[in-house]
């Protein structure tokens, strides 16, 4: 009963491995941090996405208990969290429509078999 659970557990997780490695060889990832950002139009430059958060911070040693000064903070965070998702680059290298198609079933498939092993009935797999 147990045997067909298990068998369609691992080979989902073989299948998802192989497919997400196949990516992974295909896709390379560049950053550029350090050039500054746009939002609507308007160039802002990589340091000053650290404003808020030195405010924040300024504003917190100042007044602990202040809730305007942990939002401000906060805020700062996500801004840097978000830059550096932003400034991210992947490019994908020349391959072959075959091993493109291949990778990407072997990640669906393995994520469709890891998701009827999770959630899955019971009885679907004998």
């Amino acid at each position: 009963m147990m045997r067909g659970r298990t068998f369609a557990l691992w080979c989902g997780l073989l299948l998802l491995a192989v497919g997400l490695f196949w990516l992974s060889s295909i896709v390379s990832v560049t950053s550029s941090w350090g050039m500054g950002w746009r939002i609507a139009g308007v160039n802002i430059a990589s340091g000053l996405v650290l404003v808020p958060l030195i405010a924040g911070l300024v504003w917190l040693f100042f007044d602990y208990e202040a809730l305007g000064a942990k939002i401000l903070s906060g805020l700062g965070v996500v801004i840097i969290v978000a830059s550096i998702i932003m400034s991210v680059r992947l490019h994908v290298h020349d391959t072959s429509l075959f091993v493109f198609i291949l990778t990407f079933t072997f990640i669906a498939g393995g994520l469709g078999l890891l998701l009827r092993f999770f959630f899955g009935e019971k009885s679907q797999l004998h």
